[in-house]
């Protein structure tokens, strides 16, 4: 299956699809930086659409920013938020310069 092979491919890992409830989820195993606009783009090439992109990773959260540890990759937080661990939905993903995010839990 293509999705399978696209996120194996951007992630290094096997994911979990379920077309039913119209999900993929990835484990993320090692730090990276993560590239929306590639993933979305990936994905409509393999004739699915994305309605949504949600991340939970260990943020640093202050001055407006949500920084994803332990790579250092920052982006603008919506609302308010604490750091630890949070579930993040991110915004805006087709343009990286306008790329936000905001706190789920």
């Amino acid at each position: 299956m293509g999705l399978e092979k696209l996120l194996r491919g951007l992630y290094g890992t096997v994911p979990q699809l379920d077309m039913d409830k119209q999900f993929a989820r990835v484990r993320v195993i090692q730090p990276m930086t993560f590239d929306f606009k590639a993933l979305a783009d990936g994905i409509r090439r393999n004739n699915v659409g994305t309605a949504a992109i949600e991340v939970e990773a260990t943020v640093e959260v202050g001055g407006g920013k949500a920084v994803i540890q332990p790579t250092g990759q920052s982006f603008p937080l919506i609302g308010a938020g604490t750091s630890g661990r949070r579930r993040l939905k991110v915004l805006d993903w087709e343009d990286p310069a306008k790329t936000i995010v905001e706190i789920l839990r």
